[in-house]
């Protein structure tokens, strides 16, 4: 934790904002939320996220939080553990067995989906993989209230559908994490994403080294947009509007 901890501490430096999270806090999260197998999320993409959020928090990024691919809410409790009360935080997935890849994927995605829709993709620790839960959307509400977070009632709420029916945000975007795989489905989040992303804002892509599709479309909005930065690139990538 310590390269953590030591990034987190240099945001500090200087004036601090009212109720952002201490270093020490967001490490204890994040351990609790592996611990509670909420997360297909490894401890340095956790991480990677929480800087993000600091970062928006600190530059003072006026706009919505989004995620778009749940699973079964770690991230999404370490987003509304570390997000200001009054900004909304917006859900988005299908709350079910994810879509099949397309051509625009390679094989690796294929591969991978091959697997999971045979019915044999392993879970967290031996628990059930998070598409085949009867009731995914019951489950991840359940483990947002086990972190003291309300869904429905305060500022988070889930969005369940496709994201090319459900993903229209509602003014400007501070930050976005798209914690989706393939091509097509990472396309939609950055065509909705991008136009209304603040100047500051950050969206970190959890699988640009992980899939090819996911890389892909990525790949193409950073060479039609000049104005991105790259914030972190290490297990996930996260990409910072510089104007």
């Amino acid at each position: 934790m310590k390269p953590l901890l030591d990034s987190l501490r240099r945001l500090f430096t200087g004036r601090r904002p009212e109720a952002i999270p201490e270093p020490a806090q967001v490490s204890q999260w994040i351990a609790e939320i592996r611990t509670a197998r909420m997360s297909y999320c490894g401890p340095p993409k956790l991480e990677n996220l929480a800087e993000a959020a600091l970062r928006v928090r600190t530059g003072k990024v006026v706009g919505r939080w989004l995620e778009a691919g749940v699973a079964l809410g770690g991230s999404a409790i370490l987003l509304a553990k570390m997000k200001a009360t009054a900004t909304p935080l917006d859900l988005h997935d299908v709350f079910g067995l994810i879509p099949a890849p397309s051509a625009n994927d390679g094989e690796d995605a294929h591969a991978r989906f091959a697997v999971i829709a045979s019915g044999s993709s392993p879970g967290i620790g031996g628990d059930p993989y998070y598409g085949y839960e009867r009731d995914l959307l019951a489950k991840v509400q359940a483990n947002l209230r086990t972190f003291g977070v309300e869904p429905e009632l305060g500022t988070v709420r889930c969005v369940p559908g496709l994201f090319e029916a459900t993903l229209h945000p509602d003014g400007p975007v501070a930050l976005a994490h798209i914690d989706c795989d393939w091509y097509d489905s990472v396309r939609v989040c950055i065509d909705r994403i991008a136009p209304k992303l603040a100047a500051g804002g950050i969206v970190v892509f959890d699988d640009y080294s992980s899939y090819s599709g996911c890389r892909r479309a990525v790949d193409e909005w950073r060479q039609r947009d000049a104005r991105l930065s790259v914030l972190f690139e290490r297990r996930s990538l996260g990409l910072v509007r510089t104007t």
